[in-house]
């Protein structure tokens, strides 16, 4: 009989690995080291190194709160996706077994929460930074 925890254990590894080498060769724009500017012009203009989506418009701090808002949702989001398929793969395991097949449940549902307040909260910044909080 083969143990299906060794398994799973032995699969998230290799998920966990080759989700990292792909995001590292995929994603080569986020990797750019370039003088790039932030913020409208004159004395409000920051240059930085590392691209953060800025627009180059207005304010230079909130150029890069919002390229880092974003960045970060892109990550909120292959976290969840691998969660969710790393479940998937669990639940699909468990077979007969109850006790799988709830702690596959339990992560669908964290998974669920942790989309719903990540939505709360992104929404609770953009309106907060523009609305004036760091005016």
């Amino acid at each position: 009989m083969v143990n299906i925890n060794k398994y799973i254990k032995t699969l998230n590894k290799k998920i966990l690995f080759f989700s990292v080498l792909f995001t590292i060769i995929l994603s080569p724009s986020s990797i750019v080291f370039a003088n790039l500017t932030c913020g409208g012009g004159g004395n409000s203009q920051v240059t930085t190194n590392i691209d953060l989506g800025c627009q180059t418009q207005g304010n230079a701090i909130m150029d890069m709160l919002f390229g880092i808002i974003n960045f970060l949702s892109a990550g909120v989001g292959v976290v969840l996706i691998f969660s969710t398929v790393l479940a998937g793969i669990q639940w699909s395991a468990a077979r007969d077994n109850p006790g799988s097949v709830e702690k596959a449940k339990s992560r669908l549902l964290s998974n669920l929460l942790a989309l719903g307040l990540f939505i709360f909260a992104w929404a609770l910044l953009n309106f907060l930074v523009p609305g004036g909080l760091l005016n």
